[in-house]
């Protein structure tokens, strides 16, 4: 009689059954690392949307130490008795519009760098970059919440006023700055601070697709730009509170128009993060 060990066959795995498990990983692959890469982008979205979050309570905090912080900005305090007296009624009147106050311009374009501009033409008389370029408590609510360089941005941005007066401080000064990034892009100029103030990919790279649904940007099917916009709390100066948005063009925190119901139309991801601080009402009539 053959020892035991010897009647034992020796076991393994044919190629066909190779085939198929390598095949069946395939499958599985190719269906749970998208749903892996949206959790993640999800998970970098809710970081980004924090950052909102941090503004609203920095610009809460100064309010509880002094009811009238909002309207402590050297743009509300300098100049002329009638500018200020205009710049003062400006910022009153509109903290209780639909679409808030417009801080500053977050231009999103797929294959560049984002673009933090200080205005742009389809933004609306509500924007007032003005209050965060020179100090102050708007000034220092931004700085608190992580949104480093976006003040000398928009300071840069003002003073060199357009492209031709880019052109001019380049060509004097070099592109060479501390808290921001000067860079080219097809004959524009793109500026961005060095430490960069969303790290999601649709707020840095563009969406993926949809852009053929804007309604808002006539016949640009590329970019898009949104503001950081601040509203007092449900349009109430009495709230003695504000809430945050990013707002694409022609983007409303609430709306006050007839059956709204206060619904807003802030910037909305295609993972569904809403970002405003009203919560998902504030994204219920987003129109991308």
């Amino acid at each position: 009689m053959q020892p035991q060990e010897q009647n034992k066959r020796k076991k393994g795995f044919t190629l066909i059954e190779l085939m198929v498990v390598i095949s069946i990983m395939g499958i599985l692959a190719a269906v749970a690392v998208p749903n892996i890469y949206g959790l993640v982008e999800k998970s970098k979205e809710k970081v980004d949307l924090l950052k909102l979050f941090y503004l609203r309570d920095a610009l809460n905090r100064a309010l509880i130490e002094d009811g009238d912080a909002l309207y402590n900005s050297p743009y509300l305090s300098e100049g002329t008795d009638s500018a200020k007296t205009k710049n003062h009624n400006d910022l009153e009147n509109n903290l209780k519009k639909d679409a808030g106050v417009a801080l500053f311009v977050h231009e999103v374009k797929p294959g560049v760098s984002p673009n933090i501009q200080s205005s742009h033409s389809s933004i609306g008389n509500n924007n007032m970059s003005s209050l965060i370029k020179q100090g102050g408590a708007w000034y220092n609510a931004l700085k608190e919440s992580g949104f480093e360089g976006v003040a000398e941005v928009v300071a840069y941005r003002q003073d060199t006023k357009d492209k031709k007066g880019i052109d001019k401080d380049v060509e004097a000064n070099g592109k060479s700055h501390d808290a921001f990034t000067l860079k080219e892009d097809n004959g524009d100029w793109r500026t961005y601070p060095k430490n960069p103030i969303f790290i999601c990919k649709e707020l840095n790279n563009g969406k993926s697709a949809g852009l053929d649904g804007i309604s808002s940007q006539g016949n640009n099917r590329t970019n898009y730009r949104l503001t950081m916009s601040v509203q007092w709390t449900n349009r109430d100066p009495n709230s003695h509170s504000v809430e945050v948005a990013l707002l694409p063009n022609g983007g409303k925190m609430q709306d006050s128009g007839k059956g709204k119901g206060g619904a807003g139309s802030a910037f909305k991801t295609d993972h569904g993060v809403c970002f405003s601080t009203y919560g998902d009402i504030g994204c219920k009539n987003y129109r991308y």
